[in-house]
């Protein structure tokens, strides 16, 4: 996938047609997936190269001058969209600007900078200062220039499905809800860092690994899941949490026991798939206890089969 980056008032030299769905993209989750899939048809259709127009950074922290946590950071971001068969993806520097640009300059200076025979955007998509642009504004834009469609809401259970939904989902340890909203397992990636060996000494060793800043961290408790490292796949369990029955004030920690692993990855970076959290994060009365279901844990974490949607 060719990556091009640009602000608004540079011209984006793409030297071929393109069929670009628009959005911010938060988690890629289905309804995401659906405006994919139909710039990808349009694009086939056309004989042009299908694209993804999103921006950088979430115009929520240019809007309101607070940062946000989010379910992938943009790195992540960009390779699912590769996985999910974008040709291009052009990410534009939301800065106060642009912010304060009036819809129809931003129509002007972004989209009408572009190749485009095709654009694709969701029902709710807003742009230009203080959102007052919608998908009628921009279709009255393009009219006659090339087509627009307007996905419609995707829905789950009934409800919208939202990178909102999917957050509240994680921040509440609901991660098959997640999983269902996304339409491929959570996952989080980090450098295995140096902890205080206490997995080591219970006979359970665990990776402990840093997340982004930009990351949303799941609530506290243990999660089975798989861990993706050096293009292999294991069973795991995960620890969100303080660990109380051995740790003083240790803060949050995330830490992951590989099964069936025995190597040194310090420094090196895995991916960890969350599927399901089977219990809290809680104080046990002594190591035994812990030890005892620290087992029943391992058990559970075993039994899962694996899912073929890995990715990333």
């Amino acid at each position: 996938m060719k990556i091009y980056k640009a602000n608004c008032e540079g011209h984006i030299n793409i030297d071929e047609p393109i069929v670009a769905c628009i959005g911010y993209f938060d988690g890629l989750h289905l309804g995401h997936q659906e405006l994919i899939k139909k710039a990808k048809k349009i694009a086939y259709e056309k004989g042009a190269k299908s694209a993804l127009i999103t921006f950088y950074p979430d115009p929520k922290d240019i809007i309101t001058k607070k940062k946000h946590r989010h379910i992938q950071n943009f790195t992540d971001r960009l390779k699912i969209a590769q996985e999910m068969g974008i040709d291009i993806a052009i990410v534009y520097d939301f800065t106060q600007e642009m912010c304060k640009m009036p819809e129809d300059v931003f129509y002007q200076k972004v989209l009408c900078s572009l190749p485009l025979v095709g654009l694709v955007c969701g029902f709710d998509f807003s742009y230009g200062y203080k959102g007052e642009g919608t998908p009628q504004k921009l279709k009255d834009h393009i009219a006659g220039k090339y087509p627009l469609s307007i996905i419609d809401e995707v829905l789950y259970q009934g409800e919208k499905i939202s990178s909102t939904r999917v957050r509240i989902a994680i921040e509440k340890g609901d991660i098959e809800l997640a999983n269902e909203l996304l339409g491929y397992p959570y996952f989080n990636r980090g450098k295995v860092i140096h902890g205080k060996r206490n997995g080591h000494k219970l006979g359970y060793p665990t990776a402990n690994i840093r997340l982004d800043d930009e990351i949303l961290c799941p609530r506290t408790g243990v999660y089975i899941g798989f861990v993706k490292y050096a293009d292999k796949i294991y069973k795991a369990m995960c620890n969100i949490g303080n660990n109380p029955t051995i740790a003083i004030d240790n803060g949050i920690t995330y830490e992951v026991h590989i099964i069936d692993f025995d190597g040194d990855i310090y420094d090196q970076e895995i991916t960890v798939y969350l599927k399901k959290r089977i219990r809290d994060d809680k104080r046990f009365d002594s190591l035994d206890e812990l030890k005892e279901q620290l087992a029943k844990d391992k058990e559970i974490a075993e039994r899962q089969s694996e899912d073929e949607r890995l990715i990333s």
